[in-house]
């Protein structure tokens, strides 16, 4: 007799292959470079305090295989007023100082040609360091943008992150769940979207989707009407806002049909799942998803 893997294990099963694996050695690395941070600007041996995890790491909705890394660093505001009171382009140049005190363990760092400042492992992963200042009682974070002749800009990616935490909760885990399948629907088809607008995105459709307070039962469903929601995005429509800070997100380029061959696709596989097909239907689902969608039938 044969035992099959219901639809809802199958996601579950899914789910885990996604889970990031090397958090301990992403962790070590930024907590190196923070501890060499705090020494030079506030005179203290952490390596914990003023340091945030930014992008999809930070808002815990990056699958395994993440290479790029985004902290945010904070600064003393007192060498912010120092430094904004000089001449030239002083954000180049405070990019450059971090980089001198962080060379000092990883003489690999980086300031590129986009003005980034990153550093490199061989294994091929790339920290990029965000330096910020947050000035008393406003809650914007200030950054140095170093391109050009170089200006200040201010941000607020801790209150993203407080967004995406509040939607997750209310919607029983669904958000991060969708948000790391709909990423390896992007790897796998190397979709042009960007990470933060899936996430936006996420929300939006949570917000408006019927099954939002449904199980892992209904996590196929979930994915087939996420895909129909981003087909039907208008392609005039060249940008969205971020929730929590309302940072302007661009499209890059038109991944309405890309959507919309996930979205038949989604359809042809659950079908399958009614009929009991699993062999068809894994097939499938590893055609959107990739072999990291793999479902043993027994």
């Amino acid at each position: 007799m044969s035992m099959r893997m219901d639809l809802a294990d199958k996601f579950r099963l899914f789910l885990n292959h996604l889970r990031i694996d090397n958090q301990e050695v992403i962790n070590g690395r930024c907590r190196e470079i923070i501890r060499l941070v705090n020494l030079e600007y506030w005179k203290i041996k952490s390596d914990t305090r003023n340091l945030h995890y930014l992008g999809s790491y930070g808002r815990e909705t990056a699958i395994k295989g993440l290479s790029n890394i985004n902290i945010l660093v904070l600064l003393p505001y007192q060498a912010y007023q120092q430094i904004a009171a000089r001449p030239g382009n002083v954000q180049e140049t405070l990019l450059l100082k971090l980089r001198d005190t962080v060379k000092k363990n990883y003489p690999d760092t980086v300031v590129d040609e986009q003005k980034c400042l990153l550093v490199p492992f061989p294994d091929g992963m790339k920290i990029e360091i965000i330096p910020g200042f947050n000035p008393p009682q406003k809650s914007n974070i200030i950054y140095p943008e170093a391109r050009g002749e170089g200006s200040w800009q201010s941000f607020n990616p801790l209150r993203e992150i407080e967004v995406i935490n509040e939607y997750n909760y209310k919607y029983g885990g669904k958000i991060r769940h969708l948000a790391r399948i709909t990423r390896a629907w992007k790897r796998q088809h190397q979709v042009p979207i960007p990470g933060m607008l899936i996430d936006t995105m996420i929300m939006m459709f949570m917000d408006e989707w019927e099954g939002n307070q449904g199980s892992f039962a209904y996590y196929g469903e979930m994915v087939r009407d996420f895909m129909e929601y981003l087909a039907g995005r208008k392609k005039e429509q060249l940008h969205w806002y971020a929730k929590g800070s309302n940072r302007r997100i661009e499209r890059e380029e038109d991944f309405g049909a890309f959507a919309n061959i996930a979205f038949k696709k989604t359809k042809q596989a659950l079908l399958l799942e009614e009929q009991g097909d699993d062999h068809n239907a894994n097939q499938i689902w590893e055609e959107i998803f990739g072999a990291v969608f793999f479902a043993p039938v027994f």
